[in-house]
């Protein structure tokens, strides 16, 4: 017996209603995940600084912690430690030629004079010889470092610069490469890094004041 056609029209109405009512639904749910993507967007635009904060300000973003960094730079020597170097050379290799043993000691001694006449002609073919950085006071080799140990709020004043240079003015030598050295690296004053000791111990730093060499030994010879 065929459906009575009043009945069969009805149920296609509550079935086109229902289907209307899921589309309205669906359209309703997409349109609140693109306002809740949109903000979102928003927000982390204008966390990154790419978009203005209210009132056209840039947001207030709390100071960063800045881990040690691994980039290598080129040594820094004063004009005292480049000739105690060409100086040693020197004498490394007028003991090199001298040198005419075969037995094991003079063999080892021989390898240890090569070794650090190669290691002497990389410093001095790559070395910065007494100039002075840019007096901005960004911490890099050449700059005499003041710095706050947070964990004990010491302060320590020293040189960066290459570890083959020969202490002067009573001033300690910290060399870039060394793991406060590398950590400060690029810092400006009021900025805190956080490296690591050979024993593992986690150290937080902050630079307090950076100025060039030349323009410390200036002022501690006026001092005297």
């Amino acid at each position: 017996m065929n459906p009575d056609p009043e009945t069969a029209a009805e149920a296609a109405t509550r079935d086109e209603q229902a289907e209307l009512v899921r589309l309205r639904a669906e359209n309703a749910l997409l349109r609140t995940e693109k306002d809740i993507l949109l903000k979102a967007a928003t927000w982390f635009a204008t966390d990154a600084g790419a978009l203005p904060g209210p009132h056209g300000r840039q947001p207030e973003r709390p100071p960063k912690e800045i881990t040690a960094m691994t980039t290598s730079v080129r040594p820094w020597l004063t004009p005292h430690a480049h000739r105690s170097l060409v100086q040693e050379r020197a004498g490394l290799v007028g003991a090199e030629n001298a040198s005419g043993n075969d037995d094991p000691d003079s063999l080892v001694r021989k390898r240890h004079r090569q070794a650090r006449i190669r290691q002497i002609d990389d410093i001095l073919r790559e070395a910065v010889v007494g100039e002075d950085p840019p007096d901005d006071g960004i911490a890099e080799p050449g700059m005499v470092l003041t710095v706050r140990y947070d964990d004990t709020s010491t302060a320590e004043t020293f040189l960066l610069g290459s570890r083959d240079e020969t202490r002067q003015d009573d001033l300690e030598i910290y060399s870039p490469d060394s793991p406060l050295g590398r950590a400060l690296a690029g810092a400006e004053p009021g900025e805190q890094r956080i490296y690591q000791v050979p024993n593992g111990t986690t150290v937080r730093v902050t630079l307090v004041d950076a100025e060039p060499y030349g323009r410390f030994r200036r002022l501690a010879r006026k001092a005297q």
